[in-house]
């Protein structure tokens, strides 16, 4: 019987998995340099859905404080979305303060109690800037099993909210990202509606910064926008995309289910 590959991947998110990576990997914290290592390993945690660093001990040049015992999986409900921060851990181990120059990350790295991790720290990705190679990275590391396509398109799309047209169009730029909805990018002239800057910004590691939109009479953050993607996102440049999960979407005069994602609320 053949089996669906995003059922594979579900299978196995309740376990500690781990990936090596032909990558330099560079950590800083406050400017001081923290790890340079060809070794890293990303990490997914028990029920993690986004992965992190982590890195050889003998790669760590920054000092490490004992913080104490940490990871008890049943008191971590759910799965760990990306609204959880790193230093939330699914697993048992050992939490270190890491300190480097004037700067203390607290609780910054996690060795885990597993042996094919003996060796390795687990580092918040928050508590450092990062660079593979010389690119720097936001948000977290970039998944090798995850992807983004963007592809041009002429299907007919009609979005609106409550009756209310927000936008329409026969050119939008269609964005597919591994495991979730495929996104519906489209030219400023086709918003129907005025949209009002928002202060929210957000971090992808795939496209980058992004700008929220929020209609002036509501509701707030309905749509987004990437000014200056990074070079995967490049086609979405400028685009406007609202939230499936907020708006009523129809696509060749089919009207689509809305998604069920960490975004279907605010």
């Amino acid at each position: 019987m053949a089996a669906k590959v995003s059922n594979l991947l579900a299978e196995h998110l309740n376990s500690l998995r781990y990936q090596p990576t032909a990558k330099r990997i560079r950590a800083c914290m406050g400017g001081e340099p923290v790890a340079d290592t060809c070794e890293a390993v990303l990490v997914w945690e028990p029920r993690r859905v986004l992965p992190t660093y982590a890195v050889p001990r003998t790669a760590l040049t920054a000092g490490l404080v004992p913080a104490g015992a940490a990871g008890n999986d049943d008191e971590i409900p759910g799965f760990l979305d990306p609204s959880v921060p790193f230093t939330t851990h699914s697993c048992p181990g050992t939490t270190y303060d890491v300190i480097a120059g004037e700067e203390t990350g607290a609780a910054a790295a996690y060795q885990p109690d597993d042996p094919d991790l003996d060796g390795y720290l687990i580092l918040d990705f928050a508590a450092f800037e990062w660079r593979e190679e010389d690119e720097p990275i936001v948000a977290h590391p970039r998944d090798p099993f995850h992807r983004i396509d963007v592809l041009r398109s002429s299907r007919h799309i009609r979005i609106e909210l409550d009756g209310r047209l927000l936008a329409e169009s026969d050119h939008p730029t269609l964005l597919f990202e591994t495991l979730l909805p495929t996104r519906f990018y489209l030219p400023r002239q086709d918003v129907a509606v005025p949209l009002a800057d928002s202060n929210t910004i957000s971090f992808c590691a795939y496209k980058g910064r992004a700008s929220y939109y929020s209609l002036p009479d509501g509701p707030a953050d309905v749509a987004w926008s990437y000014h200056d993607p990074l070079q995967d996102a490049g086609p979405v440049r400028g685009l406007i995309c609202f939230f499936d999960e907020r708006v009523d979407v129809t696509l060749d005069d089919v009207p689509r289910e809305r998604p069920v994602t960490p975004w279907s609320t605010r």
